[in-house]
Order: structure tokens, then sequence, then C-alpha cells
């Protein structure tokens, strides 16, 4: 590496964040503490005053989760579910990426695919899967089409938008130092698009869980679409709260994983 390109390095090198003090993080946490512990307690005396079908007592619904995680109901359908929305976030994101990069990068590819990634962003997403049930069955290749539909295109658009507003002062500093369009690309486009990149990845995570109920219970009724299917009924909101809660859950999870694993990558020196 020449001097030239350590110092592009050093100056696109990300500080490492202060950490805020425990009193800080106190007080940054109390309002979310505060509101949580609110809809609990409001939850739990409606439930149990009101006598409403479609509100049972949040204890009751905890309960249902504490046993389907006991009895396996839940880890059995999770297990067929995260095959299929680990494939096709994975590929989401990779195709994602891939496209908005080129999108950001190239005024040709934009002007090509820019109209169809608006619409599709635009259009409600459940429509085509009947389209892919068509041409592909019922079957394993669907659940996995209709989560990418789902996760992609907020991928796409992010990054495009993260790759086209990096500051052009940046692009000509690293141009001055001798950086190659490789170099400049890794080292200045990625790192400053990558909060942008970020939050497209976010939001293809959570709609993707969305994309894999709307799948599994439109398409072929297994996993964990198939428990949301099975006591979506008046007779058991008691357990469908649970599953919407624990896919809740597994969203953020997904979410936060997706975050860690996105920070680590873009530290790989290229």
């Amino acid at each position: 590496m020449t001097g030239r390109q350590e110092a592009i390095g050093s100056q696109m090198a990300p500080r490492r964040p202060v950490r805020p003090s425990p009193g800080a993080r106190l007080a940054e946490n109390l309002p979310l503490a505060i509101s949580a512990l609110a809809i609990v307690v409001t939850w739990e005396v409606v439930g149990r005053t009101a006598d409403l079908t479609v509100l049972p007592p949040l204890s009751e619904i905890f309960a249902a989760l504490w046993q389907f995680l006991v009895d396996g109901t839940i880890i059995e359908s999770l297990g067929v579910s995260l095959v299929t929305l680990l494939l096709g976030m994975a590929l989401s994101i990779f195709f994602g990426i891939a496209i908005g990069a080129l999108m950001g990068r190239y005024r040709t590819v934009e002007y090509a695919l820019d109209v169809y990634v608006n619409a599709a962003m635009a259009a409600p997403m459940v429509a085509f899967v009947p389209v892919f049930i068509l041409v592909f069955g019922i079957g394993y290749p669907t659940r996995v089409l209709t989560v990418i539909i789902f996760a992609i295109f907020p991928i796409i658009v992010d990054t495009f938008a993260g790759i086209r507003n990096v500051d052009p002062s940046l692009v000509e500093m690293g141009r001055s130092f001798g950086a190659s369009e490789r170099q400049l690309f890794w080292r200045i486009r990625v790192p400053a698009a990558f909060p942008l990149l970020l939050a497209g990845i976010r939001l293809g995570t959570a709609r993707g869980v969305k994309g894999l109920i709307n799948g599994e219970v439109l398409v072929a009724v297994v996993g964990l679409g198939a428990l949301v299917d099975r006591f979506g009924t008046p007779f058991s909101m008691e357990r469908l709260y649970a599953l919407i809660f624990f896919l809740v859950a597994l969203a953020l999870l997904l979410v936060r994983l997706v975050e860690w694993l996105s920070r680590r990558a873009v530290r790989v020196p290229v």
C-alpha cells in the first residue's frame, strides 16, 4: 500500500463511538420503560375487566407463548420457516445491494431500472403471490420468492440513495490521493453510504418476515404461517397473540443480527 492510499484509509477510518455513561443510558431508556409498563398494565386490566374476545389478558398470552415453547410447537415450525426466511433474505441483501449500488453509480442503470423499482415499491406485493403459484407451483421456491419480493426493494432504494448522495468532496479527495475507482467505491462510497444501506437492510428484514408469513399462509400451510392459520379464530385469540408477539420478537432479533453482520462485513479491508 502506498503512502497516498494509507492517507485515504486514515481519512476515511471510522471514529470509535463514545460510549454513554450509565446515567445517560438510564435517562435514554426511561421513557421506553414507562410506556411499556403503561401498555402492559392497561392491557391486563382491560383484558380482565372488559371481557373482550379479541383482547385476552396479557398474562394469558404469555402463558400461551410459554406453553408453545415448552411443548415444542413453535420450535418445530420455526425450523421450517427459518430456512425459507434466511435464504430469501440472503438473496435479497446480495442482489438488493448490488442493484442499488449499480443504480447509484451509473446513470444508465438508474434510467433503465428506476421506474420498475418505484412501481414495485408502490405495488401490493401479495398480488404477485398467485402469479408465483401458477409459475412455480405450491412449494419451496414460491415461498422464497415471496420473501424476496417483500424484502429486496427497500434495500435497493436505500442503497441507491446512499451511493448517489455520497459527498462529492470525499470522492474528489480520494482521486487527488490517486485512489482507483475500486478503492473509491469500497473505501469512500460504501462507508459513506453505510447508514442508509443499513436502514434498507433493517426495513427489508422486517418486510421479509411479513413476506414469510404471507407466503406460508397463502402458498402452503407450513411453518409459522400454518400456526397463524390454525389459531386465527375467535376461540384461540391468546394463542394468536402469542404467535404475533413471537414473530415481532423474531423480526427484531433478525434485524439486530443483520446489523451486526453488516458492521463486521463493512470493516473487511478491500
